[in-house]
């Protein structure tokens, strides 16, 4: 029989958990951010929240009237900061703001292969739609332009893998430094192995 009393304290106690945990998560959050422009494939913003997530990523950009699908998120966008900004200018803005500078990934011309790159203190990395990319005025006001090398006949990756590509090769340049701070994973607050 159904004891609605029990069912809201159990309620209650997943909230409370669920609260704690993202405090605890959000105590370690690192300082760069994963930005999209205008995507048009819905499952590939929840993967790249995805992977937000997993890196710690400070927070993730939408630029643009984009609509995205949760369910490749795996419940991480519950946890990681999704911020949504309507053009260009409120982008421009929001990452002057948080004192980002733009990592543009797009095949260019003044690109610089991945595994050369060197990426500043806080990056925001800029992920172009599927068909089309970056837009040049766009990319004009990027610090920095990386690609992906690729030896394909398809010119370019899904948008969540090369999001996912850059900002793991951003850590390992920061674990190789000996500036990434937990780098076997895991909350601020573990202490011990997770045998």
């Amino acid at each position: 029989m159904p004891n609605p009393i029990k069912d809201e304290w159990d309620h209650r106690r997943r909230m409370n958990r669920r609260e704690r945990r993202r405090q605890e998560y959000r105590q370690g959050l690192r300082p760069f951010a994963i930005a999209v422009w205008e995507i048009t494939k819905e499952h590939n913003l929840g993967s790249l929240v995805r992977t937000a997530h997993a890196a710690a990523a400070a927070e993730v950009l939408l630029v643009g009237g984009l609509e995205w699908d949760t369910k490749p998120a795996c419940t991480s966008d519950l946890y990681t900061s999704v911020v949504q900004l309507p053009d260009i200018s409120a982008f421009s803005s929001h990452i002057r703001g948080r004192g980002y500078s733009l990592v543009a990934i797009e095949l260019h011309d003044r690109a610089v292969n991945l595994f050369e790159a060197e990426y500043p203190i806080r990056p925001c990395f800029l992920l172009g739609t599927e068909r089309g990319g970056i837009p040049e005025e766009v990319v004009d006001q990027a610090d920095r332009v990386v690609q992906i090398p690729q030896w394909g006949l398809v010119p370019s990756l899904n948008m969540a893998i090369a999001g996912s590509i850059v900002v793991y090769d951003y850590l390992a340049k920061l674990h190789r430094c000996d500036e990434l701070g937990r780098p076997d994973g895991g909350l601020v607050g573990d202490q011990g192995s997770r045998e």
